[in-house]
């Protein structure tokens, strides 16, 4: 991790400690070792894989402190290659984390290095959203969502697998946030939840902010 990485975080109030550290810089090891044969990310952001990639994962762990009590129990809805899940699990010891995805390799890459990073409480599933299988039942203080798709789509299941009152954070780009989104409000309505607050957030070398949406389960 290097220094602007550290400066952002400790912007947003997180200052991970050694055993955070070390975990992320045992996941970035063990992502870009498997990305020579999985293909988990673009091989041009190899170069950029914490300022794109795992800080912008964390942009979300404050406000996962600020919303949840300790022990509450996070999904990582399409998990692919731990963006956010993984990397939140191993800076919140303090929350359970279960990994969904519907791929068998990345499933098989996301259980690998869990173990390689000493994350005890990280559990992986191989599930899609919507059908039954292990965890099928399995209700959430909060759902965690980087890049599954359009929101309209993605926001009713997410909530679907929510407590009431648990929340659904979601990342959006500036142009998502910016447009009307009438399908957006029609899919909040219809599973009764409300959009809490929008987190505004900007990464090293970007000129536009990037945002998490907040939903709650009412």
């Amino acid at each position: 991790m290097n220094e602007t990485v550290k400066t952002a975080l400790a912007a947003w109030g997180l200052q991970p400690d050694e055993g955070s550290l070390n975990r992320l810089e045992l996941f970035a090891a063990s992502l870009l070792e498997k990305n020579a044969v999985q293909n988990l990310v673009s091989r041009n952001d190899e170069p950029l894989i914490w300022e794109r990639h795992i800080l912008d994962s964390l942009a979300a762990a404050a406000l996962l402190r600020r919303l949840l009590p300790a022990g509450s129990l996070v999904a990582d809805a399409g998990s692919g290659a731990g963006f956010p899940g993984l990397v939140l699990a191993a800076v919140l010891p303090e929350y359970n984390f279960e990994l969904l995805d519907s791929r068998n390799k990345r499933c098989e890459f996301l259980t690998w290095a869990a173990a390689a990073m000493g994350c005890k409480n990280v559990k992986v599933f191989q599930r899609r959203l919507g059908e039954g299988g292990a965890a099928a039942g399995t209700k959430y203080a909060a759902v965690t969502e980087r890049a599954m798709g359009q929101l309209e789509n993605i926001l009713p299941q997410c909530l679907n697998i929510l407590d009431k009152g648990g929340f659904f954070l979601a990342w959006q780009s500036a142009a998502q946030v910016a447009q009307p989104r009438p399908a957006v409000e029609d899919a909040q309505s219809a599973a009764r939840a409300r959009r809490l607050e929008t987190f505004a957030y900007r990464l090293p070398g970007e000129a536009e902010d990037r945002h998490i949406m907040i939903f709650r389960k009412s």
